[in-house]
């Protein structure tokens, strides 16, 4: 299953989700998920995904992947509420 969530693309990597948001910076996380699916365990920042130099600011990326988080809890809820 994979839905767009708050700008970034969720969808499910084996066991894990990944979230790949939409608008530039192009950044992708990988998210390890409970066995029960229901919260994020931890996050693997990817880096910036297409051409040139990752030039974001440490409070931006921060941000961005606490952003990219919310997206990953909101589709765990969907998926187990069957939305």
């Amino acid at each position: 299953m994979k839905r767009i969530i708050n700008g970034c693309e969720i969808v499910w990597a084996g066991e894990r989700v990944f979230a790949d948001r939409q608008n530039p910076p192009n950044y992708g996380y990988l998210f390890d998920v409970s066995a029960d699916r229901k919260r994020v365990v931890r996050c693997a920042h990817l880096p910036a995904i297409g051409g040139g130099g990752d030039t974001t600011d440490a409070e931006t990326r921060s941000r961005l992947e606490r952003d990219a988080k919310q997206a990953v809890e909101e589709f765990l809820r969907q998926e187990r509420e069957g939305i």
